[in-house]
């Protein structure tokens, strides 16, 4: 039996590659994209530079202005909690929709990628956490019948941790993982209603982690 191999069009290798760079912080808030610079040191013409960029338009990181270049976004604290709102109530109501297909199986996997990240934190082992945290949620999240939801979701979360470097909160985390372990406890009980609430009404609302907020996007700007 043959492996099968996915290989990235040049447009997607260039979006992942101008990803990196906002991640990593070459590229940051507010800066201009240097299209000629960039065509140039990666090799490529600036078709799919121009089309990975539209991409990134779509989902938000950049603003492509006419005549003038194409400008990083900066993250605003209303896009934080517009954000935050918006997966809220998908989350919420994917977990509703899914829930008869929650087998203990999936439940032992929330643990998992749960411990993994109390630990991690406790240990002030970020790496991961950001990778674990999708890992968890996408535990129901791909349970969907609706596969766009959480496609439409992950360049949010994506957003939401662009330009931060790394300048995660102990305690924050700490207060999420309770969240998480919250939302297990009602799933056991077989209580959806609960588990939907916790994940709609407190992990993911921008009143309820304000302070956090507030601190980690601080942060972010004096990085």
């Amino acid at each position: 039996m043959k492996t099968q191999l996915f290989v990235l069009s040049l447009r997607e290798q260039v979006y992942e590659y101008l990803r990196n760079e906002m991640m990593t912080g070459s590229m940051t808030s507010g800066s201009t994209i240097n299209l000629n610079k960039i065509a140039e040191q990666l090799g490529i013409s600036k078709t799919p530079l121009r089309d990975a960029l539209i991409h990134l338009e779509i989902e938000g990181f950049v603003t492509i202005l006419p005549r003038r270049g194409v400008m990083v976004n900066a993250l605003t604290l209303n896009d934080v909690k517009n954000a935050y709102e918006a997966i809220g109530i998908i989350e919420a109501s994917i977990l509703l929709d899914c829930f008869d297909r929650i087998t203990p199986s999936h439940i032992s996997r929330l643990e998992d990628f749960n411990d993994r990240m109390i630990k991690d934190v406790q240990s002030n082992d970020f790496s991961r956490l950001f990778q674990t945290n999708l890992a968890f949620h996408n535990v129901f999240n791909t349970l969907s019948g609706n596969p766009l939801l959480n496609k439409f979701m992950l360049p949010i979360k994506h957003r939401l941790y662009d330009f931060q470097g790394q300048s995660y909160i102990r305690d924050w985390e700490l207060k999420n993982c309770e969240e998480h372990s919250l939302v297990i406890d009602f799933l056991k009980q077989e209580n959806s209603q609960q588990a939907a609430m916790i994940l709609k009404d407190f992990h993911w609302s921008y009143s309820v982690h304000e302070a956090f907020i507030k601190q980690f996007y601080a942060m972010t700007e004096q990085n």
